[in-house]
């Protein structure tokens, strides 16, 4: 079995969508590919499979296979640990290549079960990764059932109605800190502030607030409107506590030639997105300064079954 999922970006809305509060995101043309044959042992890339290193793989055999040992070969355009789902990524990519082998594979039950393997590895997730990168194109998530819906999940009370929303063709500069932080420390860092400070509470609805009013800019493709609730989403995360460093340099080198900028993912390191037309020229200035910077596009298709055999 074979099968391959995209990566994808957060444009506004992480950490709040863990609480429930509206997200989008959008799928990006890098993307995992997975390999599943039969084996004597359980291995990856010609490795033992071991928890320490391919947890997100484990718990996707866990919750969808039980016919035997497997050789399992990754291989990824998408660098890890970088704010642009790798995790869920391959997760999807691992799910929908068991799942072929046992019949037809429809989205809803990829997204469903993607987000069970990552909130059994994570501690605590959302499911705006899994479920953007198992759709493509951009989703919405939001508590309020809304126009083109897609499948509800729910977990310990909370729930996430995903839907797709229309998203013009953006120019992303992706840029990575090389900084791999941990999506699950972060995660529990802002649990702890929002747990015990009511202004933390107070930050992550604002951002809610926000992500919903980037949809009509989104689908009007005002692109001035769109980076600038970028750039005041950045303000919040930076309260949250997520932001770091070398990521407000980079910041400042991407708004030169943007028209707005953020972190995106988890935080702590890992990536920033611009919204650009001027995407050479982010990528030169970024490079220039020691980091690696991606030129993507919106992927219009989610995962795909490669092959079956």
């Amino acid at each position: 079995m074979e099968a391959s999922a995209p990566a994808k970006v957060i444009l506004f809305g992480e950490h709040a969508v863990v609480y429930g509060e509206p997200a989008i995101a959008v799928a990006l043309n890098l993307r995992t590919t997975v390999e599943v044959y039969p084996g004597s042992e359980y291995t990856v890339n010609g490795y033992p499979m071991q928890d320490k290193y391919h947890s997100y793989i484990r718990n996707a055999i866990k919750l969808c296979w039980d016919n035997g040992p497997l050789e399992i070969i990754t291989q990824s355009d998408i660098p890890s640990s970088s704010g642009m789902g790798s995790s869920a990524s391959i997760t999807v990519a691992m799910i929908a290549a068991l799942l072929s082998s046992k019949g037809a594979v429809n989205e809803e039950d990829v997204a469903k079960l993607g987000f069970e393997v990552e909130y059994i590895t994570q501690g605590r997730a959302s499911p705006i990764d899994t479920s953007t990168v198992t759709h493509g194109k951009g989703i919405l998530v939001d508590k309020t059932l809304r126009e083109n819906y897609l499948w509800e999940i729910e977990k310990n009370g909370v729930v996430w109605r995903i839907h797709h929303i229309e998203v013009p063709e953006l120019k992303l500069v992706v840029g990575f800190s090389g900084i791999r932080a941990s999506t699950a420390e972060m995660v529990a860092r802002v649990r702890r502030f929002y747990q015990w400070n009511s202004f933390a509470r107070d930050v992550v609805k604002e951002i809610g607030k926000l992500t919903l009013s980037a949809i009509e800019p989104l689908e009007s493709e005002d692109y001035e409107k769109i980076g600038e609730l970028m750039d005041k989403n950045n303000k919040l995360l930076t309260i949250l506590g997520v932001n770091h460093p070398v990521l407000k340099k980079m910041l400042e080198i991407a708004r030169k030639h943007s028209y707005g900028a953020k972190i995106t993912g988890a935080g702590g390191g890992g990536s920033i997105v611009a919204l650009t037309d001027e995407q050479d020229e982010v990528v030169k200035a970024l490079n220039s300064a020691g980091f690696e910077a991606y030129k993507v596009r919106i992927s219009r298709e989610g995962f795909r079954v490669e092959n079956q055999n």
